[in-house]
């Protein structure tokens, strides 16, 4: 095999075990961890001629869970291929997939163009491949953190007959209480998930302890081959330092119990007529949203501003099929924000969408209820990319998703209407047009957002760069057809802009969709705007958080409840609703409809 030619950091692995071992490399070439037994383990003290022992029995170890022979075997992420070489040989009945070019090159050149009349291997991925009936057995060793888990897990349930196994051993995260963003799955949403798609658990085996040993053997293995791996594989020295400083913390958190090395025994159960499917923002096309889209928002479905919100990999999402038809979508924007002062990620939830025959929220096992927890599992939480969500649901809604346990609420959404006013003679703030669609611009949007930021340092605030302004108005269909504008508010005399506002025609008047600058001076530039549309015959009105109101408001202007509450997340670990109340600062801008 080619090591330089395998991805990072398979190539550092695979290469660090040939220069250690020599001779013994091909005994030793299994791309997944080694499992020591319990008594080695506990000992703490290990030569590295362990590791190869140890690699052999990870692999004895997972055939020893298998269904009996005989049986028809699907592999996903065969490696070197011995898995599938000794599940040939012991006479199961095997199609073994990769993605990977060299992998598969290696394979053929091992075992010929012939391999055997129950062995075949194929350079494919995962979510291509269809055989022609249901298999037995689909074993994933250390390949299934590689894969979506929806998609693993609805692959799974299509692939496999009635009590058909899948089996997995691999990295989950079992402790998710500090803020780290994994790529590992949290094991309970995993298997959570795994019910979702009709499979249960048969077997569950933690093995985090018995691969520690392997991983410390490694990071020595690292640290004495780092030059020769950096000139073999034309790598930099950083790069495996990093990897090395990565497996010592690795280590720690087996150690600590925080990750897992799992093994999974999951059946598949019965079919049933008309099982839901669940597939990611991937697995549809945008022509299927029209019908679920206009059954559940009464309002007509516009194409391009369903690409301008999701396309480009921008959006997320979660959906649910029956009979192949589109019949549920949770979806979601994300954001990235100023948590307290601090950078993070948030995605707000929108577009979502059941079809009103499967239109129930009374219990868990509803359609909503499936695909929002399956979205917030993946989506939102300590682990998860994105730290929070928001949004803007119906009441209904809310008090609905409240009473399955997943959200509660942050704040509420107000309108603010400013009462018509000439300009005074000495107004220190003229409005002028200002170019935000111009790259010029950056430099004077991103100034005034960092004033912005660090005002609101102790509130929640989704990032209003220039890049965020740019994609968030000037790309919208709206922006071509006039229906944003943006205008400056400078010092009256001096040229210097103090402050940008974003309108939108709304109600015979303008809705404030942003302002972006320091907030101390927000009342004096609202005057100043307010006055210049007043003089034009138009009024100001614009849409805050209520625990940010007093930053937008004046003298004399009428509050109007708007009916729409901020939810937060409670269905994954992450903050808790108390410690978000009052904090968001969000505007109509953030509204991903209007």
């Amino acid at each position: 095999m080619n090591l330089r030619l395998l991805p990072f950091p398979l190539n550092v692995y695979a290469q660090t075990l040939a220069f250690e071992y020599g001779a013994d490399y091909q005994r030793a070439a299994h791309l997944h961890f080694g499992v020591f037994d319990a008594a080695q383990s506990n000992n703490g003290d290990h030569p590295a001629s362990d590791y190869i022992s140890a690699q052999q029995s990870a692999q004895e170890l997972l055939l020893a869970y298998l269904l009996a022979i005989p049986a028809s075997v699907l592999e996903w992420g065969f490696g070197d291929g011995s898995l599938a070489r000794a599940l040939g040989n012991l006479g199961y009945r095997i199609d073994a997939l990769s993605n990977d070019a060299e992998e598969y090159r290696h394979v053929r050149s091992v075992v010929g163009d012939g391999a055997s009349a129950n062995l075949h291997f194929h350079c494919t991925d995962f979510a291509q491949f269809h055989p022609d009936e249901r298999v037995d057995i689909l074993v994933l060793q250390q390949s299934a953190q590689y894969l979506d888990p929806l998609l693993l897990l609805t692959r799974a349930a299509d692939l496999l007959r009635p009590g058909g196994q899948l089996l997995i051993v691999d990295e989950f995260l079992l402790d998710d209480t500090r803020r780290e963003p994994q790529p590992r799955p949290l094991l309970t949403h995993f298997l959570q998930l795994s019910e979702r798609c009709g499979l249960t658990v048969e077997r569950q085996l933690e093995l985090g302890d018995r691969v520690a040993p392997g991983l410390a053997i490694f990071h020595e293995l690292l640290r004495k081959h780092r030059d020769t791996l950096a000139a073999a594989l034309q790598i930099d020295l950083a790069s495996i330092d990093n990897l090395t400083a990565d497996l010592a913390k690795q280590n720690e958190n087996f150690l600590a119990g925080r990750f897992g090395y799992t093994l999974l025994d999951l059946r598949r159960g019965p079919l049933h007529e008309h099982d839901v499917v669940y597939g990611s923002i991937g697995s549809f096309q945008i022509d299927e949203v029209r019908p679920i889209f206009e059954s559940s928002f009464d309002a007509r479905f516009d194409p391009a501003v369903w690409q301008w919100k999701y396309g480009g990999g921008r959006g997320r999402a979660v959906c649910a099929r029956i009979d192949r038809l589109l019949i549920g979508h949770y979806g979601g924007a994300p954001r990235d924000i100023r948590y307290f002062g601090k950078p993070d990620k948030a995605i707000q939830i929108c577009d979502v969408m059941v079809m009103p025959e499967y239109r129930s929220f009374a219990n868990r096992d509803t359609l909503f209820f499936k695909t929002a927890a399956t979205f917030l599992e993946q989506q939102i939480g300590n682990a998860a990319n994105h730290l929070l969500g928001f949004g803007f649901p119906n009441m209904r809604v809310l008090q609905m998703a409240k009473r399955l346990g997943l959200y509660d609420t942050t704040d509420t959404f107000i309108e603010l209407h400013y009462s018509p006013q000439s300009e005074p003679a000495d107004a220190a703030f003229e409005v002028v047009p200002f170019a935000l669609s111009e790259p010029e611009s950056r430099l004077t949007v991103d100034a005034l957002w960092e004033q912005m930021a660090g005002d609101l340092r102790e509130q929640i605030v989704g990032v209003r760069d220039w890049t965020y302004l740019y994609y968030r108005y000037c790309t919208h269909p709206l922006w071509a057809v006039g229906g944003y504008v943006c205008v400056a508010l400078h010092h009256r005399g001096m040229g210097e802009i103090a402050a940008l506002a974003i309108l939108k025609p709304h109600e015979g008047g303008r809705l404030l969709m942003d302002i972006i600058g320091a907030t101390d001076g927000f009342p004096e530039q609202l005057r100043a705007l307010n006055a210049w549309l007043t003089e034009g015959g138009e009024s100001l009105c614009c849409r805050i958080t209520e625990g940010q109101a007093q930053h937008l408001t004046l003298p004399g202007c009428e509050r109007r409840d708007l009916g729409i509450e901020i939810p937060c997340n409670s269905w994954t670990r992450g903050p808790l609703a108390d410690e978000l109340k009052g904090a968001w600062w969000l505007t109509a801008g953030d509204m991903d409809f209007l």
